[in-house]
């Protein structure tokens, strides 16, 4: 099969799959937020970011240095299966250990039984490392994809059974070791690779690139993590909650169509990493389309954050909106921001992309502390105004070590900022003029961003290229599925 042909059926599948996990996510989200308290949520928000911490560690870098590797040899995968494994039991323990520890940080001993459920999908997960690693640079993107599917449905189930019966915030930690142990299961089902005996020796190779890639893990963790702890810290359980719920409902966009996309692009972008200009181009390909996918509906919806959360969690989760409406301006930028990572990746360029990593940690930490007199909305206002401020200095430091420049980067996002402003301003104009319901509201909203969006990329030649990418992969996508070429026009 051709090399191009094999990216298709990867993205076709990874595709389908993301829309059931988003479908089945959204549903767990709305569902879990008539079933749990604003307090259930919070309480295991409070845990999460310590717990992280901790997991940083668990696979050291390992599974993206099996992706990004030209060649990797037997030997070497037994030795990232062992390094792996021994680094996922070592942090299970350190989360138990410190359980108490996080339940007299926040002053309630429920988080120490928190904690220790918490810590058990960590060895999960690092058994299965090497797996995901092995199938995703073995291009079987369907298998990868089912293995989410499985994930995300195990989880769900158990979470909304569990929440039903009454087991209150519990019923989210259940949800989290199901969908672990069923990812767990797949993974090692869909390689059928045994490991061979222990050996903890490491090549000094894939150990510089993990290293790497986890310094920048860490640093970025505290960037990730750090507005949890501090709300949970100083405005407690209950504003977290709110926080959490909108912040989680921002990033279901970014994160299944982002994350999923990379997947099938890091593999693609390493078998280019001695082709610049291929390199570049398939990168700009791939990113116009994922920016057109996803900004002009997160664009939407924040814009009409107040009727997007009475309509998705009701009426008693109001206090979100606020919040909503500022992450919503930082997720504007975000899918751009993050796909950065698969440059520094499929170049071997991890050390680079920890040191800009540590930059960039340094002052989001700064606008959360900025914003934390004013509670949640500041802590939300300060984390918009800063990804505004640092994605210039990004598209500017990651022109320097590879084929992509500002000036790409530039022609992508800005024709979505511009589109954006527009849509602010209609949306205001649909609240103050009209007596629509809230879903029309919204759908309405979509609408008009979607065709703005396209109208705005339109002044660039990149947009027009993605334009007529999107309406060729359309067709192509129908003889993938339907294993025919479509009829031309």
């Amino acid at each position: 099969m051709q090399f191009s042909k094999i990216v298709l059926r990867g993205a076709v599948v990874t595709g389908a799959a993301q829309a059931i996990r988003i479908i089945v996510r959204f549903v767990s989200v709305i569902v879990l937020a008539r079933l749990l308290t604003p307090g259930d949520f919070g309480l295991v928000a409070a845990v999460t970011p310590l717990v992280a911490f901790v997991t940083l560690f668990q696979e050291l870098g390992l599974r993206q240095a099996v992706v990004q590797r030209p060649e990797i040899s037997d030997g070497q995968i037994n030795q990232v299966f062992w390094i792996t494994v021994l680094a996922g039991t070592l942090c299970m323990l350190v989360v138990m250990a410190i359980s108490p520890g996080i339940a007299a940080f926040y002053g309630d001993d429920r988080l120490t039984g928190i904690a220790m459920v918490a810590g058990v999908p960590v060895l999960m997960s690092s058994m299965s490392a090497l797996h995901l690693g092995l199938l995703g640079r073995r291009m079987q993107f369907a298998q990868l994809a089912l293995n989410d599917v499985f994930g995300v449905i195990a989880g769900t189930a158990i979470s909304v059974g569990a929440a039903y019966l009454g087991f209150g915030y519990w019923s989210i930690l259940f949800g989290t070791v199901a969908s672990a142990a069923a990812m767990l299961a797949a993974s090692w089902y869909g390689t059928r690779w045994v490991p061979g005996r222990p050996d903890f020796h490491i090549d000094r190779d894939i150990f510089a690139f993990g290293a790497h890639l986890t310094g920048f893990t860490f640093v970025n963790f505290f960037r990730q993590n750090l507005d949890n702890v501090l709300i949970g810290k100083f405005s407690g359980p209950v504003e977290l909650g709110f926080y959490d719920r909108a912040y989680k409902l921002l990033l279901f966009p970014i994160q299944n169509i982002n994350n999923p996309m990379g997947r099938v692009l890091l593999p693609v972008l390493s078998r280019f990493q001695d082709d610049k200009p291929r390199l570049r181009e398939a990168y700009l390909r791939a990113v116009g389309m994922l920016a057109l996918a996803i900004i002009p509906g997160i664009t939407a919806l924040a814009a009409n954050s107040e009727e997007t959360i009475r309509l998705l969690l009701g009426e008693r989760w109001m206090p979100a909106a606020p919040l909503f409406a500022w992450l919503g301006l930082a997720g504007m930028m975000q899918p751009i921001s993050n796909s950065t990572g698969w440059l520094y990746l499929s170049q071997g360029h991890t050390r680079e992309m920890m040191r800009f990593g540590l930059f960039s940690s340094l002052v989001t930490i700064a606008g959360f502390c900025v914003g934390l007199p004013w509670g949640a909305v500041g802590v939300a206002a300060g984390y918009a105004v800063v990804i505004g401020a640092i994605q210039p200095v990004q598209w500017w430091y990651i022109g320097r070590i590879g084929p992509v420049g500002f000036l790409d980067f530039a022609s992508v996002q800005l024709p979505h900022l511009a589109s954006g402003a527009v849509i602010f301003f209609i949306a205001e104009v649909l609240r103050a003029e009209t007596e629509l319901a809230d879903w029309e509201v919204v759908l309405i909203s979509l609408a008009i961003s979607y065709a703005t969006a396209l109208l705005a990329i339109s002044t660039t030649k990149l947009g027009r290229q993605t334009t007529a990418e999107v309406i060729s992969l359309a067709y192509r996508v129908l003889d993938v599925v339907l294993g025919k070429q479509a009829r031309s026009r």
